[in-house]
C-alpha cells in the first residue's frame, strides 16, 4: 500500500504544527491541513499561559507581552488577592505564537495546504479528502492525526460526543494600566462554571472575557453590564472583539482508532476550570510523538490494524495516567463552585480571608495543577469549613465519595 505522507495533521493550530515540527525532526513526512488562511486568526484565546509551558516549547521573547505573578478574586461583594514572588504566567500573542509554531515546522520540513476544508476522513485507508482552491484533492497517510478543535471532524470520524462552552472576549483600551503584575478573576453565581478574567496585556491595554454556559450574544450583554458597572479601571474602549469555543473533556470519549488520532482541542484536553489547553497540549504532542513513532516502525500486513490500535491505545493509557486525576480534581472545584449562590461565594471569600487561606493559595495554588491546593484544602479540613453548613451534605458527596 502506497502513502503520500507519514503523517497528515488536520489542524495547524499551536498543538498541530508543534507535534508536525516534533515529527519531521525524526525524519518522518508530515503534510499540515488548516481550513484558514492566514494562521492564528481570528484570535480565539485569553493568551495567558502557565510560565512552565517554556519546560515544552519555544516561545520567542517579543511574543511574550507580559509576565504577572498575583490574581484578585472577586465575589459580588469580597475579594482577596493571591500573589508569588515570581512571576507565574505569561501573557502571550497568542496570534504571533500560532503564525511562529507553523512556520518553524515548514520551515523544518513540513509539507502544508491552508484554506483547506477536510470533507471526509477514511481512518481505515489513511485518506483525508479536502477541498483547496475550489479542487478536491485525497492525501493518503500511515496515520492521520486530529488536532482541528473543538468541533473536530477526525474525533467525530472516531465515533466521540462532544460539548463545548461558548467564550467571549473584548480588547479594551484604558487611560493607562498603573500595575501590570496581576489579574483580576470575578466569581458571580449566574456565571458558573466559568468567570469573567481582566488580563494587562500593555500598559493601556485589557484583555476582558468570560466563559459560561451562555451563547454569544448572552455573553456580549453580560460583559457590556459588566463593563458599564463593575470595571474599576476609569473610562475604556472596546477596541476589537473575540469568540470562541472550549471544548469539555469526556473521559468516555476514545483518542484513537484505526489510523487516527485525536489531540489538544479536537480531544477535549484542557482544563475544566479556566479552559485552558495550551500546557496540557504541548506535554501530550511528547506522549503523541512517542506512539507514533513506534506505530510507523511497526512491521505490519497492510490491513492489520490491530496492532496499531494497541499502540494507540497505549497514547490513551498515558494521557489518562499524566493528567486524569487532574482533570478529575478540577471538574470536583466546578461542582463545587457551581452550588454557590452570591451570597455563598461572599461567605467563602469572607472565610478565606479570616482563615488566611490566601497565603495556603499562594503557597501551594498553581494554574494548571490545582490538585496541590485542594489536596492541602482537605488534609487541613477546610473545604467544608469554608462554606456555609447548608451545603455540607452535598459537598461531601462531591468530595468524600
Amino acid at each position: 500500500m502506497s502513502f503520500d505522507y507519514d503523517v497528515t495533521i488536520v489542524g495547524a493550530g499551536p498543538i498541530g504544527s508543534t507535534l508536525a515540527y516534533e515529527l519531521t525532526k525524526e525524519d518522518i513526512k508530515v503534510c499540515l491541513i488548516d481550513k484558514k488562511k492566514v494562521i492564528g486568526l481570528p484570535l480565539q484565546c485569553s493568551g495567558i499561559i502557565n510560565k512552565r509551558v517554556l519546560d515544552f516549547n519555544q516561545i520567542p521573547k517579543e511574543l511574550i507581552l507580559n509576565k504577572v505573578k498575583s490574581a484578585f478574586l472577586h465575589s459580588k461583594n469580597h475579594s482577596f488577592a493571591v500573589s508569588k514572588e515570581e512571576d507565574q504566567a505569561l501573557i502571550i500573542d497568542r496570534v504571533g505564537l500560532d503564525q511562529f509554531l507553523y512556520n518553524r515546522a515548514i520551515e523544518n520540513g513540513v509539507d502544508s495546504y491552508l484554506s483547506s476544508k477536510v470533507l471526509t476522513i477514511d481512518d481505515i485507508e489513511g485518506k483525508v479528502l479536502f477541498q483547496n482552491d475550489s479542487e478536491e484533492k485525497t492525501i493518503k497517510s500511515k496515520i492521520i492525526v486530529g488536532a482541528d478543535g473543538p468541533l473536530s471532524l477526525v474525533s467525530s470520524t472516531i465515533g466521540n460526543d462532544f460539548n463545548y462552552y461558548c467564550a467571549s472576549q473584548y480588547l479594551v483600551k484604558v487611560d493607562k494600566i498603573k500595575d501590570m503584575s496581576f489579574v483580576d478573576l470575578f466569581a458571580y453565581e449566574n456565571l458558573f462554571p466559568g468567570f469573567i478574567w481582566i488580563i494587562p496585556v500593555y500598559k493601556n491595554i485589557f484583555r476582558v472575557g468570560l466563559f459560561s454556559n451562555y451563547d454569544y450574544k448572552k455573553q456580549r450583554e453580560i460583559l457590556n453590564d459588566f463593563l458599564e458597572n463593575d470595571f474599576q479601571y476609569g473610562n475604556f474602549e472596546v477596541i476589537e472583539k473575540y469568540k470562541g469555543k472550549i471544548p469539555i473533556y469526556n473521559k468516555d470519549n476514545k483518542l484513537y482508532k484505526n489510523r487516527a488520532l485525536i489531540i489538544g482541542d479536537a480531544a477535549s484536553q484542557v482544563k475544566p476550570t479556566t479552559g485552558g489547553g495550551l500546557l496540557i497540549g504541548f506535554e501530550t504532542v511528547k506522549i503523541a510523538k512517542k506512539n507514533i513513532i513506534k506505530a510507523l516502525n511497526l512491521d505490519m500486513a497492510e490491513n492489520d490494524l490491530d496492532m496499531l490500535a494497541n499502540l494507540f491505545k497505549d497514547y490513551q493509557k498515558d494521557f489518562e495516567k499524566r493528567f486524569l486525576n487532574e482533570i478529575s480534581y478540577q471538574f470536583k472545584v466546578q461542582k463545587t463552585l457551581s452550588t454557590l449562590s452570591d451570597d455563598d461565594l461572599d461567605y467563602f471569600f469572607m472565610k478565606l480571608k479570616e482563615k488566611e487561606a490566601d497565603k495556603l493559595i499562594s503557597e501551594y495554588g498553581d494554574m494548571d495543577n490545582q490538585s496541590t491546593l485542594v489536596k492541602e484544602f482537605l488534609k487541613r479540613g477546610l473545604i467544608l469549613s469554608l462554606l456555609p453548613k447548608i451545603h455540607k451534605k452535598e459537598l461531601a458527596k462531591i468530595w468524600l465519595l
